[in-house]
């Protein structure tokens, strides 16, 4: 995106007088008075769910067969759910096509991707038709492993908080760094809640002081469509690490979720070439076979488990799918 030169009107920065003073240049000057004219235009009429999904996809069929199927069972109320896929094949496209009629009719909306190279124009599209006050992230490779109460996640105040999914008093370990995670320490919860954990991003570690995350945090819709319109990036890694760019803007606010983690990352495997993270060793392809063989994922064994790391390399079985 230019980065588009707005009049300096101190007034209008008046929300963001904190991040302001942390940041001081031109581009982050322009950042901020893009959100406060998001906040301006804003129109709780547009809203007509309190929050919507976006997954995104790439030829990982069965897994994306085994979220969305936990999506359903654990998620209520289960928002609308946008996947933002793209295939590398024939037979990956129909093995997308037997979950697209799997879940017909279910509120559950696939837009392929139109192109290799069309990704952030996809995206940005997409963001900008949303329906909703609030909006989070999945990727192919999550799982619901702990019921959800939409409801009570979606009524968390985003301009205070960066709630997550995936976080819990569980996670003591980063996989994608390999390294022991010490978590931070927890402020008292203003929830009146026990199941709820509250703790400063800017004070943790790891995935402790990662709030820009696409697995699982919750967003203001119009916040991250300004965002994503100042950053460029090619796929859903890089729109990952740029929007880190912006981590400023979120230093003041604090961290939520629940105890145990709702959502695990199954690192089995990679079907992206824009970063070395480290996996496991079941390829998507041999994933693929299991597919067009009548297999799925034996999801329901991992409910209620227990993950060390938001990412884990966890092993699953295989099961016809008429069983389930």
């Amino acid at each position: 995106m230019e980065k588009k030169k707005y009049p300096i009107i101190n007034v209008l920065l008046k929300p963001f007088e904190l991040a302001l003073q942390k940041k001081s240049l031109s581009w982050e000057r322009d950042v901020l008075l893009a959100l406060h004219e998001s906040r301006i235009e804003w129109s709780e009429e547009k809203a007509a769910y309190p929050v919507e999904c976006i997954i995104f996809s790439k030829d990982r069929a069965l897994q994306l067969h085994a979220l969305l199927t936990t999506y359903f069972q654990k998620v209520s109320p289960p928002p609308p759910v946008h996947i933002l896929y793209q295939t590398s094949g024939i037979s990956h496209q129909k093995a997308y096509e037997d979950v697209i009629t799997l879940f017909a009719g279910d509120n559950t909306y696939f837009i392929k991707q139109k192109d290799d190279h069309s990704f952030r124009e996809d995206l940005l599209h997409l963001l900008e038709s949303l329906q909703s006050e609030k909006v989070f992230f999945l990727v192919d490779d999550d799982l619901f492993i702990e019921d959800v109460n939409m409801t009570d996640f979606a009524n968390f105040d985003t301009d205070k908080f960066v709630p997550s999914l995936r976080m819990g008093l569980n996670l003591s370990e980063c996989y994608t760094l390999q390294k022991e995670q010490p978590q931070p320490e927890f402020l008292p919860s203003p929830f009146n809640d026990p199941d709820k954990i509250v703790w400063r991003w800017d004070q943790g570690v790891y995935d402790w002081g990662y709030p820009l995350s696409v697995d699982g945090h919750l967003f203001s819709t119009r916040e991250i469509i300004v965002l994503t319109k100042f950053i460029s990036f090619n796929a859903p890694n890089s729109y990952e690490s740029n929007l880190q760019d912006f981590c400023w803007l979120f230093s003041t606010r604090s961290g939520t979720g629940y105890r145990k983690s709702k959502i695990v990352n199954i690192a089995c495997n990679k079907v992206q070439a824009e970063n070395d993270n480290i996996c496991g060793n079941v390829h998507q392809d041999y994933l693929l076979e299991q597919w067009h063989s009548g297999l799925q994922m034996d999801y329901r064994q991992l409910y209620g488990f227990v993950n060390k790391s938001a990412h884990q390399d966890i092993t699953f079985d295989l099961i016809e799918r008429s069983s389930m």
